[in-house]
C-alpha cells in the first residue's frame, strides 16, 4: 500500500549570489513563457476491485455491490435476482474504497480511501449521499462493519483509530484516540454482535486489540510470538455458528497464516499456513465446513479437524466476498469482476463475466523509454502506458504492480515494484508478454518494499537500485543486479536507518541519496539524510557526509551541466565536486511547512537538463525552470505538475492526477 503524499504548496524562489557552505535564498520571478502545453490524457487504466459486499434491497432482491478503482472510483451495483448491472454510479469525491458494508438496518456504507471520506447508498436505489470525514484527522478509510441497530464501525489511518457512526447521533471516536499509541494504522476490523465486542487488526507492527464498545476498554488478544512484530493483522470476518463457538479469522500476511480464534472461548484454535480472503469466509448450510479462497481456489475445509485436508472445489482468482444464496448456492465475486455461483451438491459452477471497463487512474511516474516513449506507471494499483510522440497514440500494459522507479541499460527496462520489493526487467526488442517472462521476474529482498531509484553502468551492464524499507521498519538496501550472474545481491546497513530514494553513476561511482524516513508506521531515528558513494569493483562504501544540514530527504540526483552533480534535498539545490567531496555551492528553492518536515518523504523533485541548456524540473507541485549560470528559477506554470520527463526532442511530460501533459518550451 500503499500509503505516502504529495504536498503542494507554492514555489517561492529567491537568487542572490552563491554563498558556499550555506544555503542562500533565489529571488521570486514570474516566467512569462512562450511555450506550449497539451493535455495529452489519461494514460494508465485498470480493472481493480475493492471492497464488496453481497445483500438484499427493500423488495428481497439478492444483490452484490462493488467498487471499481479510478478517477473517479465507481460503485457498481449487480442484480442476482435478474441477473443484471443496475447500479453504476460514480463516486465523485473518491478514486476508490477499501471496504463496504451494510448495516443491520439495510444501508450501505462506503469506506473511500485517499481523504477518509465516508458515504451511504440505499441498495438499489441510484443516489449516494456523502457523509463527510468520520475524524478530521484522518486520511484513510481501511476497513467498515455493521454493529447494533443501524450502527457501523470504521478503521482509520494514520491516527490508528476507530470511529462509530449511526445517522441520529453522527461520528465518535470510539477510543477517544489511538488504538495503539505508537502505530497508524487500523486495517482490519470486525464486530461480534452477541458478546458487544470489536475487534481491531493494527499495523504496522502486529497487534490484535478486543475493544468493548460501550466502556471503550482494550484488551491485546495477539499471541505472544506474533505480536509487535513488523507487519499487519489485516483483513478480519466472523464465521457463527461453529461447534465450540463462533470463530474470528484473521490474516497475518507477514507470516504468510491465518489465524482462528474462538469467541466463546477467547483462544486461538487453529493456523491456517496461508492467507486467504477472510472478508468473505462463510460457513457451509450443510455441515461446519468453511468456504473460502486463496489467490486461486474456492475452498471447503473443516478448519477445526487439523487432520483432514482442505478441498479444493473450483479454480478461481480470490474471492471479494462471498454469500449464501436463497437457492443454498454459494455466490462469490471475484477479483477478475465474474460473479460465480457454485451448488455444493452438483458441484457445478455458473460464471457471469459482469463485463466491467478498465478505468482511468492516477499516474505514479513518467519515464523516456529506449525508443523515446513516454512511459507511464500507474498508482495504487498498477499497470503500465506509453505515449508515442511520432504518433500521438497511447499504448497499455498490463501485468506489473505499482512502478516506484524505471531504470534503463540500453535496449532493457527495470521496473521497481512495490509491494514487496520486485524488480523486473524488460527487453524492449521483444513483444510486452508476463507470460512468456518479457518483463522477466528478477526477485526480490526480504524485508524491502519501495524501489524508488536506479541506475545502470553502461560498461559493465550492472544495474544498482535503492529501496525504503516495509512498513514500521527502518534502513533501505543498496541492491545489485549483473545480468551475467542473473542474481540479486543486497547490501544493507551501509547508512543504518536510512533509506536509498535517489541514485546516479557518476566519475566511476554509484552515489546515493537518502531518507530519514523508512517504512509506514515507525518514525525516524536519524536526524539527516545522507550522500554516499559506492565503488561497484571493490563493493565498497567510499564516502559519506551531509550535503544539507538538517534535510530529511534527497530526492533528486543529476549530472549538472556543468559536469558536478546537482542534488535537492529539502528544496535546496546543491551542487558537489564529487572527487572533491565537497557541495560548492547550494541555492534555496523552496520552504518546506511544518507538515511536510514532519512527513514522511521519499521523493519530491526531479530534474532534467534541456537541449537549450536550461534545466527544467518538477517539485512541490509545479513545474519550473533553473538557469544553469546563474540559477535563477522561474515557476514555469501554477498548474500541478509531477515527475518531469524529457523525450529526444526537448518536450517535456509531466503528470497532473490521471492526465500526462506535455510543455514544449
Amino acid at each position: 500500500m500503499k500509503f505516502y503524499k504529495y504536498y503542494i504548496l507554492l514555489l517561492l524562489f529567491l537568487l542572490i549570489k552563491p554563498v558556499f557552505g550555506k544555503a542562500t535564498s533565489l529571488s521570486e520571478d514570474t516566467l512569462k513563457y512562450t511555450g506550449k502545453f497539451k493535455n495529452l490524457g489519461v494514460q494508465v487504466a485498470e480493472k481493480w476491485l475493492e471492497g464488496s459486499v453481497f445483500t438484499e434491497d427493500d423488495d428481497g432482491n439478492e444483490w452484490v455491490y462493488t467498487v471499481l478503482r479510478g478517477k473517479p472510483g465507481y460503485l457498481l451495483g449487480y442484480n442476482l435476482t435478474k441477473s443484471s448491472l443496475m447500479v453504476n454510479l460514480p463516486l465523485e469525491r473518491m478514486d476508490g474504497a477499501w471496504d463496504i458494508t451494510v448495516s443491520s438496518d439495510g444501508w450501505l456504507y462506503i469506506a473511500g480511501s485517499a481523504g477518509g471520506r465516508l458515504a451511504k447508498h440505499r441498495p438499489g436505489s441510484q443516489k449516494i449521499e456523502d457523509l463527510g470525514k468520520p475524524l478530521s484527522s484522518e486520511t484513510y478509510l481501511f476497513a467498515v462493519t455493521p454493529g447494533k441497530n443501524g450502527e457501523i464501525f470504521g478503521a482509520t489511518y494514520p491516527g490508528c483509530r476507530i470511529f462509530r457512526y449511526h445517522p441520529s447521533d453522527g461520528f465518535k471516536d470510539v477510543c477517544n484516540g489511538p488504538i495503539v499509541p505508537s502505530e497508524n494504522y487500523v486495517h482490519g476490523i470486525a464486530y461480534h454482535e452477541k458478546t458487544s465486542k470489536l475487534f481491531a487488526g493494527i499495523g504496522s507492527h502486529s497487534y490484535l486489540v478486543e475493544i468493548d464498545v460501550a466502556t471503550g476498554q482494550k484488551r491485546e488478544i495477539l499471541p505472544g510470538k506474533y505480536r509487535g512484530l513488523p507487519g499487519f493483522v489485516y483483513d478480519m470476518g466472523i464465521v457463527k455458528g461453529l461447534n465450540g463457538g463462533d470463530r474470528l479469522f484473521a490474516n497475518l500476511p507477514d507470516q504468510h497464516k491465518t489465524l482462528v480464534y474462538n469467541l466463546d472461548k477467547k483462544t486461538f484454535d487453529a493456523e491456517i499456513p496461508k492467507i486467504i480472503m477472510v472478508k468473505g469466509v462463510v460457513k457451509s448450510p450443510y455441515d461446519q465446513k468453511v468456504y473460502y479462497t486463496d489467490s486461486s481456489s474456492l475452498i471447503a475445509h473443516d478448519v477445526l479437524k487439523p487432520t483432514v485436508s482442505p478441498q479444493l472445489l473450483v479454480k478461481t482468482s480470490r474471492a471479494m466476498n462471498m454469500k449464501w444464496g436463497k437457492d443454498k448456492k454459494l455466490y462469490l465475486l471475484n477479483s477478475d469482476g465474474d460473479v460465480i455461483q457454485y451448488d455444493p451438491i452438483s458441484g457445478k459452477t455458473v460464471t457471469k463475466d459482469l463485463m466491467l471497463p478498465p478505468q482511468p487512474i492516477g499516474i505514479n511516474i513518467t519515464k523516456t523509454g529506449p525508443d523515446g516513449r513516454i512511459w507511464t506507471g500507474g498508482y495504487l494499483v498498477g499497470s503500465n502506458a506509453t505515449y508515442d510522440p511520432k504518433t500521438g497514440k497511447t499504448q497499455r500494459y498490463f501485468g506489473l504492480h505499482q512502478s516506484e522507479s524505471i531504470t534503463l541499460n540500453g535496449s532493457d527496462m527495470y521496473f521497481g515494484i512495490y509491494p514487496k520489493g520486485k524488480f523486473y526487467k524488460y527487453d524492449t526488442r521483444k513483444p510486452w508478454d508476463l507470460k512468456e517472462g518479457n518483463p522477466k521476474l528478477l526477485g526480490h529482498i526480504e524485508g524491502q518494499d519501495r524501489p524508488f531509484c536506479g541506475t545502470g553502468i553502461p560498461e559493465s551492464d550492472q544495474m544498482f537500485f535503492g529501496t525504503v524499507p516495509d512498513y514500521g521498519r527502518l534502513g533501505g538496501a543498496l541492491i545489485e543486479y549483473d545480468p551475467k550472474t542473473d542474481k540479486l545481491i543486497a547490501y544493507e546497513g551501509l547508512v543504518p536507518k536510512l533509506s536509498l530514494v535517489s541514485m546516479i553513476y557518476h566519475e566511476k561511482e554509484i552515489i546515493a541519496g537518502t531518507s530519514v524516513w523508512g517504512g509506514l508506521g515507525i518514525k525516524p531515528e536519524v536526524n539527516e539524510a545522507k550522500l554516499f558513494g559506492w565503488d561497484p569493483q571493490r563493493k565498497v562504501k567510499t564516502f559519506e557526509l551531509v550535503p544539507v544540514p538538517g534535510a530529511k530527504a534527497i530526492t533528486c540526483l543529476i549530472k549538472g551541466p556543468d559536469g558536478n552533480l546537482w542534488g535537492v534535498a529539502d528544496g535546496v539545490l546543491f551542487v558537489l565536486n564529487a572527487p572533491l567531496r565537497k557541495v560548492i555551492a547550494s541555492y534555496k528553492l523552496f520552504e518546506l511547512t511544518v507538515q511536510q518536515k514532519n512527513s514522511a518523504v521519499w521523493r519530491d523533485v526531479n530534474l532534467v537538463i534541456h537541449p537549450s541548456g536550461k534545466v527544467f524540473g518538477t517539485g512541490n507541485g509545479r513545474l519550473f525552470q533553473i538557469d544553469p549560470q546563474s540559477k535563477k528559477v522561474v515557476i514555469v506554470s501554477e498548474k500541478p505538475a509531477f515527475f518531469v520527463s524529457m523525450d529526444k526532442q526537448g518536450i517535456l511530460y509531466f503528470r497532473d492526477g490521471k492526465d500526462l501533459w506535455s510543455y514544449t518550451p
